[in-house]
């Protein structure tokens, strides 16, 4: 019987999300998740409206976001397919992309590449919180990334960079309101 449970809870599902390998890979002892409704205000499309909140029996252990998004550009970028995931204090903890996030020409990111998007989303930016639209942060007519915003993106993605941070902030602030709920 004990068997059969522990299966029940490790099968639990919400919607498309189950106990699989990208919550177990951050939270090994996780039991169960539910699902969080937020409000999606970056995108304009806004699809991402769920937060994930994950547990160990009725422990919070942390919070997961899957995101499909643009990267806000009219341009032939492709789509951002990536997740987020954060500690149950709402720190950020890791991003991963089963299908891998790009740059400029459709470059896939390096391993470099994600750890410095990690690195980024942790810093507080106050340039991001100014830019209206993602091409603000590139010369108009080479597309290159201005000088005053080479060091705050990734290498050739400047607009994904803008778009995971700003989505992260707003996934952040969510889980700060969750906490403070209880």
């Amino acid at each position: 019987m004990k068997l059969c449970y522990l299966f029940m809870l490790v099968s639990y599902s919400v919607g498309s999300w189950s106990m699989d390998a990208r919550v177990k890979e951050l939270f090994p002892s996780a039991t169960r998740i539910i699902e969080l409704k937020i409000k999606d205000t970056i995108s304009d499309n806004p699809i991402n409206t769920k937060v994930i909140k994950v547990f160990e029996k009725d422990r919070p252990l942390g919070y997961m976001r899957s995101l499909s998004t643009t990267t806000g550009c009219d341009s032939a970028c492709l789509p951002l397919n990536y997740t987020t995931f954060y500690d149950k204090n709402g720190t950020f903890l890791a991003l991963r992309s089963k299908e891998g996030l790009t740059k400029i020409g459709h470059a896939p990111f390096s391993t470099e590449d994600y750890s410095t998007i990690e690195l980024l989303v942790t810093m507080d930016i106050p340039a991001f919180k100014k830019i209206k639209h993602p091409k603000q942060l590139t010369d108009a007519l080479s597309g290159a990334t201005l000088p005053q915003y080479k060091q705050l993106v990734v290498p050739g993605a400047a607009y994904s960079t803008l778009r995971i941070y700003l989505y992260n902030l707003n996934t952040i602030s969510f889980i700060q309101q969750d906490i403070a709920k209880k």
